[in-house]
Parts: structure tokens; C-alpha cells; sequence
């Protein structure tokens, strides 16, 4: 990606227009200052003493810089984010070699700190690593689409997108940092699940033991994968019976049931009532 910038213009509350590059402000809950792209080749240092009034996010497409925040060191590499608070020295040094890109904002407002604390990325300067997947860079783009349109409600949109940066970012850390082995099985079992699924089936596919894949789908789905199947299969049949003309039948079939009788008869234990009487209601 090449190297972009574009910057808001932020409006006081006398009216008055005010370049939004380093900017503090409680007038909104999350305002954007500036945001981009910086891609090189070339080494560079960046020092800033006295940081920026604003917050800054980095997100590191790829490459490698040494980061210094607030007196503390780390390695800037491909997945790392770093958010620094308002006021912090910060440098960064890029020895060249590697091709260097990397994804940047600063924003302000009122919301930003307990944004930042409820979703776990605190206390600042907070260092953390994202297992990416092309999420936060989508998001990012989505950014830049809005100053490139500089719509009328420019402001708005753009804080609503930073949030979504922010909350993307604490998903894809907890991701890498949890790693929960179920992925693949719960892939499949949304791709599969009007099919004969068993745990042994689904256990093999996490290089898991049944009892050990049972206990960690407690864990994290708060119920037995059977119970999980079985919800899923009822979701779709309620979207099937109120948003198609298909016979209790040929629902039955398509959720995994083929006994139409059978069906009905769990599906009443599930959701309270027969389908033919959920149809009509709903």
C-alpha cells in the first residue's frame, strides 16, 4: 500500500473551524484527528518528545521497527499494535531492508479512554499483538473511504469506524492470545449442520480427545456441541418457517431432520410450540 494521510476538521463549540492534526477534545465522544498509511523503503527515525495531544494507534502491516514509548522498548513487527496515550515520548527507528508499512490513527474525545479500558487494551502505553487476518486493515480502509468522500456527516461515520478499529483490534488479540481450539469444528459445523455430526468426528478434527473437545465446547459455547448443533438447527428452522412457504416437512429435511414427525416433535420441545403454530404466529 502507498504511503496516505488525510485529516479531519474538527468544529468547536464557537464555531470556529480547527485543523484536526494533534488535537484534544471532549466535544465528542470519539473524534478522528488523522489517520493512514506510511509505507517505505528509505531508514528513518521519528522522536517526539513531548508526544501529541491526541491518542495515536499503530498497527503494523509488515516490516520491523524498534518502538519506544513512555520508556519502555519493544519490537514493532507484521500484527503488533501499539496505542499510545496523549503527552508521551515515543520514538521509532526503521533500519531499513524489509519493506516497512504500517497503519496509523489519532483520535480524541471524551469516550476514548473507557473505550480503551473496557476493551482490555489498557493500562497505556499498551503494546499487544493481533492475530490479523486482513480484519484491521479492512477497517482501515473503510476509514480512508470516508475522507476521500469527506461526506457530510464525515465526523460521525468516522468515529463509529475508529470504535470498530479499536474493537477489531482487542478481538484479534484475544484471538492469537487464547487461541481456541475449535475454529475449524465450529467452521464446519455451521457449514454442515443439516448433516449426521458426531463428537468423535468434530474431536478428530482439533486433535482432541471427545472428552477433551466436550469440556473446552462447555467452556467456550456454554454448552455441549450436540445441545450447539441442535440450537443452530432450530435457529434456521424458525427463519425457514416464517420467511419461506416450505412445508413442516421439507424444513425438517433442510435443517437435518428427514422424519417430519420427529422434527415437529423436537421442535416443540425447543421452542415451545409446534411448527405449524410458530409459522402462524410469527
Amino acid at each position: 500500500m502507498s504511503s496516505v494521510s488525510y485529516h479531519s476538521v474538527l468544529k468547536r463549540s464557537d464555531g470556529q473551524g480547527i485543523n484536526g492534526h494533534s488535537i484534544a477534545s471532549d466535544e465528542y465522544p470519539i473524534a478522528v484527528n488523522c489517520t493512514g498509511n506510511f509505507a517505505t523503503i528509505f531508514p528513518f527515525t521519528t522522536d517526539n518528545p513531548s508526544g501529541r495531544n491526541d491518542y495515536y494507534l499503530l498497527y503494523m502491516v509488515r516490516g520491523k521497527m524498534r518502538v519506544t514509548v513512555g520508556g519502555r522498548n519493544a519490537a514493532a513487527v507484521s500484527g503488533s499494535i501499539f496505542l499510545i496515550p496523549p503527552h508521551t515520548h515515543y520514538t521509532y527507528t526503521y533500519s531499513g531492508g524489509e519493506p516497512l508499512d504500517y497503519l496509523w490513527a489519532h483520535f480524541t474525545g471524551s469516550y476514548a479512554e473507557r473505550l480503551l479500558s473496557d476493551c482490555g487494551l489498557y493500562p497505556l502505553p499498551y503494546f499487544g499483538t493481533a492475530e490479523d487476518g486482513g480484519r484491521i486493515s479492512g477497517k482501515f480502509k473503510r476509514m480512508f473511504e470516508l475522507f476521500e468522500r469527506r461526506s457530510p456527516l464525515l465526523e460521525r461515520r468516522a468515529s463509529v469506524c475508529m470504535q470498530d478499529i479499536i474493537l477489531e483490534a482487542a478481538e484479534c488479540i484475544v484471538r492469537r492470545a487464547e487461541k481456541i481450539p475449535l475454529e475449524t469444528s465450529l467452521r464446519y459445523i455451521h457449514s454442515a449442520y443439516d448433516r449426521k455430526l458426531s463428537v468423535p468426528e468434530l474431536a478428530a478434527m482439533e486433535n482432541l480427545s471427545n472428552s477433551r473437545y466436550i469440556a473446552l465446547f462447555n467452556r467456550y459455547m456454554g454448552m455441549p456441541p450436540t445441545a450447539y448443533i441442535t440450537e443452530l438447527r432450530m435457529r434456521n428452522a424458525c427463519e425457514l418457517l416464517t420467511s419461506t412457504d416450505m412445508s413442516v416437512k421439507q424444513v425438517g429435511i433442510l435443517v437435518g431432520y428427514p422424519d417430519a414427525h420427529f422434527f415437529s416433535k423436537l421442535f416443540k420441545k425447543h421452542v415451545g410450540t409446534s411448527p405449524n403454530e410458530y409459522r402462524n404466529k410469527n
